[in-house]
């Protein structure tokens, strides 16, 4: 596959450049330059395969890596991720039944496969969101096979902002084919993100905000840039830019406001409401959230209701509420070993 970047269309760069570099020479962020396209019949193809060899499907379509599905299953485990289903049709990928209960560890283990150990010891940023791209198709597969999932409703999609790879993924799988509907952001007390989707105006030089979902504290992430690339183009990234490295207010005309937010919902979320939600979702439903998935559960039901939408949902969990166990415990009020307990009996 080609790449071109966020910032100009006027040079193609390689896969192995998009492997081993964060960034393109111009200081963009790698884009596919012809993004591949699913018909339906491929998506059906899915619930007959198995999780390993629906991620190595996807990932050699961005690396021409030549993974199979036992490459797969043999560096990230036969049953990496596994599905949860609570009441209000809501479905939960938890994609982290892996080594260090992350789905980070799954996007290392390839990389370190598909980079043969040149370069950059850390994921690149375009290998972690098309890693996450096929964490979800494969999630999607899994959802098929157990008659969880139709092709022909949409099934939105919920998840903590954070660095925002999860989101572009989102976005990218969307645009695949895959038939997801609204993707929506759980944002904290940092909702610079929140402004720009729904108000179409952002501070630039705001000051972060340090909450109980630290991985969320990214007052703009920089994939945003993704974002602003792929649904206003090269002149607004032009725009959008300028006002970051002055500090100034970024503000989008009313037609291309509605363009970037169509398909996307936001919601603020604050620690407290975080820490009853995670409290209530196990006296109800005995089902442990972690921080950032009750970030994305209030942010789901924020948006249905707002929007009166019904349809099923997935939130795509990247950790395990044992990453966050001592806060977990506190908002169960249960010690932290029962947390553990309850949490290894799901696996």
């Amino acid at each position: 596959m080609l790449y071109a970047t966020t910032r100009s269309n006027s040079h193609v760069e390689t896969t192995h450049r998009a492997i081993h570099m964060d960034r393109c020479s111009d200081g963009g962020f790698f884009v596919p330059f012809r993004l591949p396209e699913l018909e339906l019949g491929q998506i059906l193809q899915m619930k007959d395969r198995t999780f390993g060899e629906n991620m190595a499907s996807v990932m050699n379509l961005f690396f021409s890596c030549n993974l199979t599905g036992v490459d797969v299953d043999f560096l990230i485990g036969r049953s990496p991720a596994k599905i949860t289903s609570i009441p209000h049709k809501i479905l939960i990928a938890e994609a982290w039944h892996c080594g260090e209960s992350r789905l980070d560890y799954i996007v290392r283990r390839l990389f370190h496969r598909i980079s043969t150990g040149e370069g950059n010891l850390q994921p690149t940023n375009w290998v972690q969101i098309a890693v996450r791209i096929a964490v979800i198709f494969a999630s999607y597969g899994m959802l098929l096979a157990s008659g969880q999932a139709d092709v022909r409703i949409p099934l939105d999609i919920a998840m903590a902002t954070g660095d925002f790879s999860g989101i572009m993924a989102a976005w990218y799988a969307r645009k695949m084919g895959l038939p997801l509907g609204n993707i929506v952001c759980g944002c904290n007390a940092n909702g610079m993100v929140w402004d720009l989707l729904h108000r179409g105006i952002m501070s630039t030089n705001s000051v972060c905000v340090n909450t109980n979902t630290p991985l969320a504290d990214i007052v703009i992430p920089d994939n945003l840039e993704r974002l602003v690339d792929r649904g206003l183009g090269k002149a607004a990234v032009r725009s959008y830019l300028d006002k970051r490295c002055t500090g100034q207010l970024y503000t989008l005309h009313q037609q291309d406001a509605e363009q970037l937010r169509s398909g996307m919902f936001a919601s603020v979320i604050s620690d407290s409401r975080v820490n009853q939600v995670i409290h209530s979702v196990f006296r109800t439903n005995s089902y442990i959230l972690s921080p950032y998935d009750a970030l994305a559960y209030a942010s789901l039901l924020d948006y249905r209701a707002t929007t009166g939408e019904s349809r099923p949902a997935m939130i795509f969990s990247q950790r395990s509420p044992t990453c966050d166990c001592e806060m977990v415990a506190k908002n169960l009020r249960v010690r932290v070993d029962e947390v553990l307990r309850r949490v290894s009996m799901g696996d």
